[in-house]
């Protein structure tokens, strides 16, 4: 049986890269055409610290991939690590996280949630996170972009962080739509407002052709807000997203 694997990276790009939350939707696709994991997958992006004493490129988030796959943590990783050395850019502190997602245990999403709080030091964080079920790679002067990788698998595992850059019919979701069409094509389970309660199927939106749920409990949740007399997205687009 298939399990589920998370496959995280971070700081990948540069001031005028594509940003690593496309390379990671990249990757996903490049996965998936080489039979390496099953073809409708998901990326979310998790935002971490950000702190002047933290190298990042715009917004210091990782990009998490999760997938089935009947592959083990050698082939995915060296799959993966093998893409990103052709794609990452210059300037940039690569990383690479590969894990079950059953493997997850508390202290790494103790971590996790750490790092989107303060500044962690690379030595230590090396040393808390030695005797976990990890397959990491990283490149670029520091290194750095191991925590921020480690950080969104782990993150991602709550299914209950971060929001889905790539998730089925999401981005071919443009103009005004219901409630009903939108979770009917695309794999938003519910649309609800910010801060607020579950909108029926016949409430329609402006998605301004940017529909992010949000992973909430365990499902995707695309928040809306109210401006100027029309349900719009609550979150603003970021590059990336």
């Amino acid at each position: 049986m298939n399990a589920n694997w998370l496959i995280c990276i971070d700081d990948t790009d540069n001031e005028e890269s594509i940003g690593t939350g496309k390379l990671a939707r990249w990757l996903g696709d490049n996965l998936a055409e080489r039979h390496l994991i099953e073809a409708e997958f998901s990326v979310t992006r998790h935002q971490l610290l950000v702190h002047p004493d933290i190298p990042y490129t715009s917004h210091n988030s990782s990009a998490c991939i999760k997938a089935a796959s009947g592959y083990e943590t050698e082939a995915l990783l060296d799959a993966a690590r093998d893409f990103l050395k052709q794609h990452w850019h210059e300037g940039a502190n690569p990383g690479l996280c590969v894990v079950r997602a059953d493997h997850v245990c508390a202290a790494l999403v103790e971590l996790a949630e750490a790092a989107q709080q303060v500044v962690l030091k690379l030595d230590e964080f090396d040393d808390a996170i030695r005797d976990m079920q990890l397959a990491i790679w990283a490149t670029g002067e520091t290194g750095q972009g191991r925590i921020g990788a480690c950080a969104g698998a782990a993150l991602r595992s709550t299914e209950d962080d971060g929001r889905f850059i790539g998730l089925r019919g999401i981005r071919d979701l443009t103009g005004r739509k219901s409630v009903r069409d939108i979770c009917a094509l695309s794999g938003v389970e519910e649309v609800r407002l910010e801060g607020g309660g579950l909108l029926g199927g016949d409430v329609e939106i402006e998605t301004r052709d940017w529909v992010r749920p949000a992973l909430i409990g365990g499902r995707a949740v695309f928040l809306v807000r109210e401006e100027a007399g029309q349900l719009v997205p609550a979150n603003k687009r970021s590059k990336d997203d």
